[in-house]
């Protein structure tokens, strides 16, 4: 009789504790979904941020490291040149031939040699000058020879009059090309140079495929004074002299207005709808001389949509998780704290 009387007073004490821990739970819970949310889109913001700016670090390293690469390649191939005209140069007879400017006894000297580093090695050009500066012999183009060549090969013209080997980029009549001239002697003194020039081609093309960068050199014409081949394609100040993607390089020319630098310079390029990183440098010749520049590029990988996704998607499961765990640990603590 006593438990039936004292039933309803407990049964009213529950109902408005429930009420209230309804209440409470609707007056924070909107609280806390906002604090959340903006958290996480404080976080998922800066996150993007971080990635864009180690994305555009990463770029920036690695096409310096493209530009270091394609310097190292024409440094390394004008000491190869070298090498090997200072070898030519010191073999036995050929100062005693170019003394007394015995074309024949040279070319038979010269055409074992000329055709093995020909095949092997990327060797365009073989030849002898005397010392009044004159084309003696020319194993890649016999039919001309006893041509004066002081008007337009400043690098014979060079090592000819300061008697020292020259190395490097020389820009003529010949075109673009990586060349070595030694100094031939015949009872020690001064007789003449001998040449030996690489292609440039199987230089750029190694470049590319130990970096999957495209690389181009564009002459600047104001700064090399000799006439180039009016055939190769013009843009403005620049010409395209080589490539390894003559159209594209065409199209980033064409949209954009470079000009020759004096220091590495990185930027991104819009080319056909598409992002690329273009990294461009001065081109020097073998005396030091601006006469153009260097450009690489490489498409940037259109993954930055892809990550973005992922971490929105990552920030809201998380978001959802927290809420949940919130919501539970919410309702626990409610519970423990009417009981009595």
């Amino acid at each position: 009789m006593s438990s039936e009387l004292s039933a309803p007073p407990v049964v009213e004490t529950v109902a408005p504790s429930r009420a209230r821990s309804s209440r409470a739970v609707r007056l924070v819970a909107p609280a806390v979904a906002l604090v959340i949310t903006i958290v996480l889109g404080g976080m998922v913001l800066l996150q993007m941020r971080a990635q864009d700016a180690i994305a555009e670090r990463d770029r920036d390293t690695r096409m310096r490291l493209v530009a270091g690469a394609v310097t190292g390649a024409f440094d390394n191939a004008g000491k190869f040149a070298l090498s090997l005209a200072e070898a030519s140069a010191r073999r036995p007879n050929v100062g005693e031939a170019l003394a007394r400017r015995d074309r024949a006894r040279l070319q038979a000297l010269s055409q074992g040699p000329y055709e093995y580093l020909s095949r092997q090695a990327g060797v365009q050009i073989y030849g002898f000058h005397t010392t009044d500066l004159r084309y003696l012999l020319r194993m890649h183009r016999l039919e001309t020879f006893d041509d004066d060549i002081s008007g337009f090969r400043p690098m014979v013209v060079a090592a000819n009059r300061g008697r020292r080997a020259q190395a490097g980029v020389e820009i003529g009549i010949a075109g673009l090309g990586v060349r070595g001239i030694a100094i031939v002697e015949h009872e020690k003194s001064p007789v003449g140079t001998m040449e030996v020039g690489l292609d440039l081609r199987p230089i750029l093309d190694l470049v590319k495929a130990s970096t999957n960068a495209d690389v181009a050199v564009v002459i600047a014409p104001a700064m090399v004074g000799v006439a180039l081949d009016p055939k190769l394609p013009r843009f403005g100040d620049l010409v395209l002299a080589l490539s390894t993607d003559d159209d594209r390089f065409a199209a980033l020319l064409k949209s954009t207005r470079m000009r020759a630098l004096r220091d590495v310079e990185v930027t991104t390029r819009e080319i056909e709808g598409r992002p690329f990183s273009v990294v461009s440098q001065p081109l020097v010749d073998f005396s030091g001389r601006l006469v153009g520049m260097t450009i690489a590029l490489e498409e940037i990988p259109n993954d930055r949509g892809r990550l973005r996704t992922e971490l929105v998607v990552a920030a809201l499961c998380g978001g959802i998780l927290a809420w949940i765990v919130f919501a539970v640990l919410l309702r626990i603590a409610l519970t423990s704290r009417r009981r009595p």
